[in-house]
C-alpha cells in the first residue's frame, strides 16, 4: 500500500511540501521484513491439505447436543473437508500460544513453540470451519505478549517485531494464493494475535485489490476487539474498501467480536495496542491509526443484538467431560449473549451464565474469571466457543447468497 501525506497551505509557504517529501522518503526507505520461513516446506504449516498426516482431517467435527440433565438430546453432523477442494478455502491464523514466553518484545522461533498445543488450539477454535473446505493454517514466528501489552515499549520496536510475525503470515498466504487458490473463495479466520495479523493482511493485500476482495467470503477476526471507522461509518478507517458485515448474508466484509462477562468494564483503548502505532501505518499494514475523538469501534452485530438472548455454546467435550462419543458438544439455553455498547470506543459481546436451577452442565467459562488478565480481556480465550455457532450460521448464509 502506498501512503500519501496531503497538506493545505498558502502558495508562498513551502514547509508542508518539505514535510510531505520527508515523510514519503522515510516510508520508501523503510526496510520491509522478509520472512525467513519457506512455506513450500510443509513442516512450516500447522495444517495443510498436502501433508502426509493431517490431524485435523482425521478429527470428527460432529457435535453432540447435551441438555440440562446431561442427556444427549441430539446431534449435528458436520462434514470434514479439511483436505477436500470444495471451491472454498479457509486460511486460519492461530493466537499467541507460547510457553515460558520472554518478557520483552521479540519474536519466538518455531523451534521454541509448543507445536501440539498450537495444533489443538486451531482444532478447538477453527476446526469446525473445515466443513467449508481445505484448511491452510501456517506456523509463524509469534510476537510475545509483551509486544502487544507493554506501554513502555517504543513504537518503532513494537512495529519491527510485529512486522516480523506479519512477514511470515503474508508469505504463507502468498504461497497459498500462488500455488493452491486457483480462484477459490476465501474465508480468513483467526484469533487474538492471529486476528491482528490478518487485519494487516486485509489492509496490505486485499484492500486495494478488487479481484481478491471479490473472493473474500468473510474475515472472521475473533478476539481482536476493535475494527474502527469514523463515527457513523463502516469503512474508511482501519480499511478503506472492506466494510464491517452489516447483513448476515453479506460477503467480502469483516466480522469482529470479543467476549466479556456481562457488565464488565472494557479496556480496549490502551495506547500499547497496534492501532495507536503510526510506525505500522508507515509500513503500509494499516491505513491509519485510530482517532478516539472521531472514530467508533465496531463489532459484528448482525446476528446478536443489544437484547440478551440465548446463544448456542460450542465446547470441546474434553473441557466439559461430556463427550458421548463426540469431540464437540453444544449447550443450548445455558448462556445469554448481547452486544453492549457503552460509548464509541466501548463495545463487546457480553455473555452471562444463566442456568436453570436443575442444570447439571459444566460452566466452561468458570475458570476464565480467575485468569490474571481477566479484567483486561474478559472471556478472551473462549471467544470462539461463545461465537462459533453464530459465525457458522452466518457463513452458511453468505455462501448461499454470494457467488
Amino acid at each position: 500500500m502506498l501512503l500519501f501525506f496531503v497538506g493545505c497551505s498558502e502558495e508562498n509557504d513551502p514547509a508542508p511540501f518539505k514535510e510531505e517529501e520527508t515523510q514519503e522518503e522515510a516510508t520508501d526507505n523503510l526496510v520491509q521484513p522478509t520472512s525467513t520461513l519457506d512455506y513450500n516446506a510443509l513442516e512450516n504449516w500447522a495444517f495443510h491439505p498436502e501433508q502426509s498426516f493431517n490431524f485435523l482431517a482425521t478429527y470428527s467435527l460432529d457435535i453432540g447436543i447435551v441438555d440440562e440433565d446431561l442427556q444427549l438430546s441430539g446431534s449435528i453432523s458436520i462434514a470434514n473437508n479439511a483436505t477436500t477442494d470444495t471451491g472454498v478455502d479457509v486460511f486460519f491464523v492461530h493466537p499467541t500460544i507460547l510457553e515460558a514466553s520472554p518478557n520483552e518484545a521479540t519474536v519466538v522461533e518455531l523451534s521454541e513453540q509448543p507445536t501440539t498445543r498450537i495444533d489443538l488450539t486451531i482444532v478447538a477454535q477453527g476446526g469446525q470451519l473445515a466443513k467449508y473446505g481445505r484448511v491452510f493454517a501456517p506456523r509463524y514466528r509469534q510476537s510475545t505478549g509483551a509486544t502487544y501489552l507493554d506501554d513502555t515499549i517504543g513504537k518503532e520496536t513494537q512495529a519491527s517485531v510485529i512486522m516480523q510475525s506479519y512477514s511470515d503470515v503474508k508469505a504463507a498466504f502468498m504461497n497459498y494464493l500462488q500455488h493452491y487458490n486457483n480462484g477459490n473463495s476465501i474465508i480468513l479466520a483467526g484469533h487474538s494475535q492471529g486476528s491482528y495479523l490478518l487485519s494487516m493482511l486485509l489492509s496490505d493485500v486485499f484492500d486495494d485489490d478488487a479481484s481478491l476482495r471479490s473472493q473474500l467470503v468473510t474475515a472472521a477476526l475473533g478476539g481482536m476487539g476493535h475494527i474502527y471507522a469514523l463515527e457513523g461509518a463502516y469503512v474508511g478507517g482501519q480499511f478503506e474498501n472492506i466494510p464491517l458485515c452489516l447483513q448476515i448474508d453479506e460477503c467480502g466484509c469483516v466480522q469482529g467480536w470479543r467476549s466479556y462477562e456481562d457488565g464488565q468494564t472494557y479496556n480496549d483503548t490502551r495506547t500499547a495496542l497496534p492501532m495507536f502505532n503510526e510506525e505500522l501505518v508507515r509500513y503500509g499494514v494499516f491505513h491509519r491509526i485510530v482517532n478516539v475523538e472521531e472514530d467508533w469501534f465496531l463489532m459484528d452485530e448482525a446476528y446478536i443484538s443489544q437484547n440478551p438472548d440465548y446463544v448456542r455454546y460450542i465446547a470441546l467435550s474434553a473441557n466439559v467431560d461430556e463427550d458421548y462419543g463426540y469431540n464437540y458438544v453444544a449447550h443450548d439455553n445455558l448462556y445469554l449473549a448481547r452486544m453492549r455498547r457503552d460509548s464509541n470506543t466501548a463495545i463487546g459481546l457480553n455473555v452471562t451464565y444463566n442456568p436453570q436451577a436443575s442444570d447439571q452442565r459444566t460452566n466452561d467459562l468458570a475458570l476464565e474469571a480467575q485468569h490474571p488478565l481477566f479484567d483486561f480481556w474478559g472471556y478472551h480465550t473462549k471467544d470462539y466457543a461463545t461465537y462459533l455457532w453464530p459465525l457458522l450460521e452466518q457463513i452458511d448464509a453468505k455462501l448461499a447468497n454470494c457467488n
